[in-house]
Protein backbone atom coordinates (compact mmCIF):
# COMPACT_ATOMS: atom_id res chain seq x y z
CA UNK A 1 0.00 0.00 0.00
CA UNK A 2 1.13 3.57 -0.58
CA UNK A 3 2.71 4.71 2.86
CA UNK A 4 1.65 8.36 2.15
CA UNK A 5 -1.66 10.43 0.54
CA UNK A 6 -1.05 13.29 -1.89
CA UNK A 7 -1.60 15.81 1.09
CA UNK A 8 0.90 14.04 2.89
CA UNK A 9 3.23 14.51 0.05
CA UNK A 10 2.52 17.89 -0.41
CA UNK A 11 3.21 18.53 3.72
CA UNK A 12 6.60 16.87 2.83
CA UNK A 13 7.59 19.48 0.96
CA UNK A 14 6.54 22.47 2.76
CA UNK A 15 8.52 20.66 5.27
CA UNK A 16 11.34 21.09 3.15
CA UNK A 17 10.56 24.71 1.58
CA UNK A 18 10.47 26.09 5.92
CA UNK A 19 14.20 24.78 6.36
CA UNK A 20 15.39 25.83 2.96
CA UNK A 21 14.13 29.85 4.10
CA UNK A 22 16.36 29.36 7.23
CA UNK A 23 13.95 28.37 9.92
CA UNK A 24 15.51 26.97 13.05
CA UNK A 25 12.81 24.22 13.48
CA UNK A 26 13.19 20.57 14.06
CA UNK A 27 10.25 18.26 13.48
CA UNK A 28 8.03 15.89 15.48
CA UNK A 29 4.80 14.44 15.13
CA UNK A 30 3.16 11.86 12.64
CA UNK A 31 4.95 13.27 9.68
CA UNK A 32 8.21 12.23 11.38
CA UNK A 33 7.10 8.83 12.72
CA UNK A 34 5.35 7.77 8.92
CA UNK A 35 8.82 8.30 7.79
CA UNK A 36 10.45 5.80 10.40
CA UNK A 37 7.96 3.78 9.47
CA UNK A 38 9.22 3.89 5.89
CA UNK A 39 12.37 3.81 7.04
CA UNK A 40 12.06 -0.22 8.61
CA UNK A 41 9.36 -1.04 6.12
CA UNK A 42 6.66 -1.43 8.21
CA UNK A 43 3.23 -0.79 6.30
CA UNK A 44 0.92 -2.95 8.11
CA UNK A 45 -0.95 -0.24 8.34
CA UNK A 46 -1.07 3.59 7.72
CA UNK A 47 -2.46 6.32 10.07
CA UNK A 48 -3.58 9.73 7.73
CA UNK A 49 -2.47 13.43 8.92
CA UNK A 50 -3.36 16.50 8.30
CA UNK A 51 -1.12 18.11 10.82
CA UNK A 52 3.08 19.13 10.73
CA UNK A 53 4.13 19.46 13.91
CA UNK A 54 7.47 21.51 14.27
CA UNK A 55 9.94 22.72 17.60
CA UNK A 56 11.18 26.50 17.26
CA UNK A 57 14.53 26.02 18.80
CA UNK A 58 16.27 29.00 18.66
CA UNK A 59 16.84 30.24 21.88
CA UNK A 60 15.07 33.74 21.04
CA UNK A 61 11.26 33.72 20.60
CA UNK A 62 9.99 34.84 17.63
CA UNK A 63 6.83 36.93 17.73
CA UNK A 64 4.02 35.48 15.73
CA UNK A 65 4.37 38.11 13.44
CA UNK A 66 7.92 36.61 12.52
CA UNK A 67 6.09 32.98 12.41
CA UNK A 68 3.64 33.48 10.19
CA UNK A 69 6.07 35.68 7.72
CA UNK A 70 8.41 32.93 7.88
CA UNK A 71 6.27 30.36 6.97
CA UNK A 72 4.36 32.47 3.76
CA UNK A 73 8.06 32.70 2.84
CA UNK A 74 8.05 29.24 2.61
CA UNK A 75 4.48 28.49 1.41
CA UNK A 76 4.70 31.12 -1.46
CA UNK A 77 6.21 28.42 -4.00
CA UNK A 78 3.05 26.59 -3.34
CA UNK A 79 0.45 29.23 -3.75
CA UNK A 80 -0.62 28.47 -0.33
CA UNK A 81 -1.16 30.93 2.92
CA UNK A 82 -0.39 30.58 6.41
CA UNK A 83 -3.24 32.01 9.02
CA UNK A 84 -2.85 32.35 12.63
CA UNK A 85 -5.10 30.95 14.50
CA UNK A 86 -3.56 30.26 18.03
CA UNK A 87 -0.61 32.34 19.62
CA UNK A 88 1.52 30.13 21.78
CA UNK A 89 2.23 30.96 25.29
CA UNK A 90 2.77 28.18 28.47
CA UNK A 91 2.42 24.73 27.65
CA UNK A 92 0.21 25.76 24.66
CA UNK A 93 1.76 25.73 20.86
CA UNK A 94 1.49 28.67 17.93
CA UNK A 95 -0.96 27.29 15.63
CA UNK A 96 -1.36 28.14 11.73
CA UNK A 97 -3.92 26.91 9.00
CA UNK A 98 -3.22 26.73 5.97
CA UNK A 99 -5.30 27.75 3.11
CA UNK A 100 -4.64 27.56 -1.02
CA UNK A 101 -5.42 30.52 -3.24
CA UNK A 102 -9.34 29.40 -3.00
CA UNK A 103 -9.07 29.86 0.16
CA UNK A 104 -9.88 26.24 0.96
CA UNK A 105 -8.03 24.48 4.37
CA UNK A 106 -4.99 22.54 2.71
CA UNK A 107 -3.05 21.74 6.44
CA UNK A 108 -2.14 22.67 9.43
CA UNK A 109 1.18 23.65 11.11
CA UNK A 110 1.28 23.92 14.98
CA UNK A 111 4.72 24.97 16.19
CA UNK A 112 6.40 24.50 19.80
CA UNK A 113 8.38 26.70 21.96
CA UNK A 114 11.95 25.09 23.19
CA UNK A 115 15.19 22.81 22.41
CA UNK A 116 14.91 18.65 21.30
CA UNK A 117 16.83 16.09 23.69
CA UNK A 118 17.93 14.40 19.99
CA UNK A 119 17.04 14.73 16.57
CA UNK A 120 18.78 13.57 13.34
CA UNK A 121 17.97 13.96 9.56
CA UNK A 122 15.48 12.27 7.67
CA UNK A 123 14.69 12.78 3.80
CA UNK A 124 11.38 12.22 1.65
CA UNK A 125 12.19 12.05 -1.67
CA UNK A 126 14.67 14.81 -2.74
CA UNK A 127 13.72 16.97 0.61
CA UNK A 128 15.58 16.54 4.02
CA UNK A 129 14.64 18.17 7.22
CA UNK A 130 15.78 17.60 10.75
CA UNK A 131 13.46 15.56 13.00
CA UNK A 132 13.18 13.74 16.56
CA UNK A 133 15.06 10.67 16.76
CA UNK A 134 13.33 7.13 17.11
CA UNK A 135 13.69 7.02 20.55
CA UNK A 136 12.24 10.42 21.15
CA UNK A 137 9.16 9.53 19.61
CA UNK A 138 9.11 6.26 21.56
CA UNK A 139 9.84 7.69 24.64
CA UNK A 140 7.17 11.04 24.43
CA UNK A 141 4.22 7.70 23.60
CA UNK A 142 4.99 5.86 26.40
CA UNK A 143 5.26 8.98 28.54
CA UNK A 144 1.80 9.64 27.02
CA UNK A 145 0.23 5.73 27.41
CA UNK A 146 1.59 5.99 31.35
CA UNK A 147 -0.51 8.50 32.39
CA UNK A 148 -4.27 9.61 32.35
CA UNK A 149 -3.49 11.48 28.61
CA UNK A 150 -4.21 8.22 26.83
CA UNK A 151 -7.61 8.91 26.25
CA UNK A 152 -6.71 12.07 24.33
CA UNK A 153 -3.72 10.37 22.51
CA UNK A 154 -5.52 7.38 22.11
CA UNK A 155 -3.46 7.57 18.78
CA UNK A 156 -0.10 7.33 20.30
CA UNK A 157 -1.44 3.21 21.48
CA UNK A 158 -1.42 2.47 17.18
CA UNK A 159 1.61 4.66 17.02
CA UNK A 160 3.82 2.57 19.72
CA UNK A 161 2.19 -0.61 18.58
CA UNK A 162 3.60 -0.18 14.72
CA UNK A 163 7.07 1.27 16.48
CA UNK A 164 7.72 -2.00 19.05
CA UNK A 165 6.80 -4.63 15.55
CA UNK A 166 9.73 -2.90 13.21
CA UNK A 167 12.11 -1.60 15.80
CA UNK A 168 15.07 -2.46 18.31
CA UNK A 169 14.39 -0.73 21.23
CA UNK A 170 16.81 -0.56 23.91
CA UNK A 171 15.06 0.80 27.24
CA UNK A 172 18.21 2.38 28.61
CA UNK A 173 18.37 4.72 25.77
CA UNK A 174 14.41 5.99 26.52
CA UNK A 175 15.49 6.63 29.98
CA UNK A 176 17.99 8.81 29.30
CA UNK A 177 15.38 11.15 27.32
CA UNK A 178 13.08 11.39 30.40
CA UNK A 179 15.95 12.46 32.77
CA UNK A 180 17.57 14.76 29.84
CA UNK A 181 13.61 16.25 30.10
CA UNK A 182 13.54 16.03 33.37
CA UNK A 183 10.56 13.75 33.13
CA UNK A 184 9.16 10.36 34.95
CA UNK A 185 6.83 7.85 33.82
CA UNK A 186 3.71 7.54 35.06
CA UNK A 187 2.01 4.85 36.93
CA UNK A 188 0.08 2.97 33.48
CA UNK A 189 -2.80 3.56 35.82
CA UNK A 190 -5.14 4.11 33.49
CA UNK A 191 -4.41 1.64 30.60
CA UNK A 192 -3.94 -1.05 33.34
CA UNK A 193 -7.42 -0.29 35.36
CA UNK A 194 -9.79 1.32 33.27
CA UNK A 195 -9.27 -0.65 29.50
CA UNK A 196 -13.14 0.01 29.14
CA UNK A 197 -12.47 3.56 28.95
CA UNK A 198 -8.87 2.87 26.91
CA UNK A 199 -11.08 0.75 24.28
CA UNK A 200 -13.63 3.43 23.63
CA UNK A 201 -10.82 6.12 22.68
CA UNK A 202 -9.48 3.69 20.83
CA UNK A 203 -12.15 3.03 18.50
CA UNK A 204 -13.32 6.30 17.72
CA UNK A 205 -10.02 6.76 16.27
CA UNK A 206 -10.50 7.08 12.13
CA UNK A 207 -8.67 7.43 9.31
CA UNK A 208 -6.39 4.65 9.86
CA UNK A 209 -6.41 2.08 7.32
CA UNK A 210 -6.01 -1.53 8.03
CA UNK A 211 -6.74 -0.73 11.81
CA UNK A 212 -5.19 -3.64 13.95
CA UNK A 213 -8.02 -4.46 16.45
CA UNK A 214 -8.05 -3.28 20.00
CA UNK A 215 -7.08 -6.58 21.40
CA UNK A 216 -4.20 -7.14 19.67
CA UNK A 217 -2.84 -3.80 20.52
CA UNK A 218 -3.97 -3.98 23.91
CA UNK A 219 -2.14 -7.36 24.70
CA UNK A 220 0.91 -6.49 22.23
CA UNK A 221 1.26 -3.03 24.10
CA UNK A 222 1.25 -4.74 27.93
CA UNK A 223 4.08 -7.44 26.79
CA UNK A 224 5.82 -4.24 25.41
CA UNK A 225 5.49 -1.59 28.44
CA UNK A 226 6.03 -4.95 31.23
CA UNK A 227 9.21 -3.58 32.18
CA UNK A 228 7.81 -0.08 32.15
CA UNK A 229 4.89 -1.26 34.26
CA UNK A 230 6.94 -2.92 36.95
CA UNK A 231 11.08 -1.76 36.46
CA UNK A 232 11.73 -4.66 38.82
CA UNK A 233 10.98 -7.02 35.46
CA UNK A 234 14.63 -7.47 33.72
CA UNK A 235 14.55 -6.73 29.92
CA UNK A 236 17.10 -4.07 28.38
CA UNK A 237 16.26 -4.72 24.71
CA UNK A 238 13.24 -5.15 23.07
CA UNK A 239 13.42 -7.50 20.06
CA UNK A 240 10.27 -7.06 18.02
CA UNK A 241 10.71 -10.25 16.07
CA UNK A 242 10.48 -12.32 18.88
CA UNK A 243 7.91 -10.16 20.60
CA UNK A 244 10.08 -10.35 23.87
CA UNK A 245 12.45 -8.01 26.16
CA UNK A 246 15.73 -9.72 26.77
CA UNK A 247 19.03 -8.64 28.59
CA UNK A 248 21.56 -6.28 27.60
CA UNK A 249 24.86 -6.92 28.13
CA UNK A 250 26.54 -3.70 27.47
CA UNK A 251 27.39 -1.81 29.86
CA UNK A 252 25.83 1.04 31.59
CA UNK A 253 22.33 -0.25 30.28
CA UNK A 254 20.26 -0.07 33.74
CA UNK A 255 17.24 2.37 33.89
CA UNK A 256 16.61 3.57 37.29
CA UNK A 257 13.52 5.81 36.51
CA UNK A 258 10.89 5.71 39.32
CA UNK A 259 7.55 5.69 37.84
CA UNK A 260 5.47 9.02 39.03
CA UNK A 261 3.28 11.96 37.68
CA UNK A 262 4.24 12.36 34.65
Amino acid sequence: MDRFTESEKLMYEVMGAIVSVGAPIVYKGAMITKLIFQENHFDDFTRETKDIDINWVDAKLPSMERLKETLNRALAGFELTAVAKREYGENKSAGFIVFDANGKKKLLIDVNMGPVVESRIYQFENHAFPGVTPNSVISDKINAVSSDKICRRAKDLVDLYALAHCLRIQRSELCKIWKKENLSIGTFEVFTKRREDVEHAFEKLNRIDAKPSFGEVYGYLTAFLAPFMDPTLKGEVWDFKTRAWALDESPNNNCEEKKGAS
